[in-house]
């Protein structure tokens, strides 16, 4: 099996290190193409940054011979252009934040998210908004990230996203904390799950999703 993934932010090196922990997810099962998308933001944080990378996305997947390829997912978890993408191929399309939250609903009854930047809480609430679901998200952590360089300063990233996931336990008691964004990817299967909580990595939820509709359309 083929899967073709796109990181909508430009920074190169989250997309390679994506592109090892899909090897790693996957093993022989899975051959795993990635690109970097050529134009826009190294890190998507906003309304208009989302708009210039499905842009790039989009133009990205119609180079692409999805005719060798089984599924797309597009690894950011604003899933930029995603309705264009899925419109656009003949093969399933997997973003990370629709995988990770379809994921939430069937580990527990309620769910909160973990994401990095100020800005994104209110646009993944248009999201579950969208999807219907809005209501058993409990509540959505901003993990500042902009002073650090990623995925190079991973560690600190680490320190910020298990503070957020010790308070939204404490004050949410959500059944599934999702950690959600390219940024934070892998990083919650080195955190400790708080006591009656599961942690879904948003990236980790697009693969397996991803493996799935692959053997469900082979």
């Amino acid at each position: 099996m083929r899967l073709l993934m796109l990181n909508g932010n430009t920074n190169v090196a989250m997309t390679d290190w994506m592109a090892r922990r899909a090897a790693a997810f996957y093993g022989e099962q899975v051959e795993v193409r990635a690109e970097t998308a050529a134009q826009g933001v190294p890190y998507i944080a906003s309304r208009r940054d989302c708009a210039l990378a499905a842009g790039a996305l989009v133009a990205s997947l119609e180079s692409q011979d999805l005719a060798i390829q089984q599924a797309v997912l597009l690894a950011c978890f604003g899933e930029p252009g995603l309705a264009a993408a899925r419109e656009l191929s003949p093969v399933p399309v997997v973003g990370m934040l629709e995988a990770s939250v379809l994921s939430a609903l069937q580990l527990g009854a309620r769910f909160s998210i973990i994401t990095p930047g100020r800005r994104w809480p209110r646009m993944i609430e248009d999201v579950l908004h969208d999807l219907g679901v809005g209501r058993q998200c409990l509540g959505i952590t901003p993990v500042i990230i902009d002073d650090l360089a990623l995925p190079a300063q991973r560690d600190e990233a680490r320190e910020r996203t298990a503070a957020a996931v010790r308070e939204q336990a404490a004050t949410l008691a959500p059944d599934v904390i999702i950690v959600g964004g390219a940024a934070l990817a892998g990083l919650a299967a080195e955190l400790e799950a708080p006591p009656g909580c599961r942690l879904v990595d948003s990236l980790d939820a697009a693969l397996a999703q991803a493996r799935a509709l692959m053997s469900l359309t082979a």
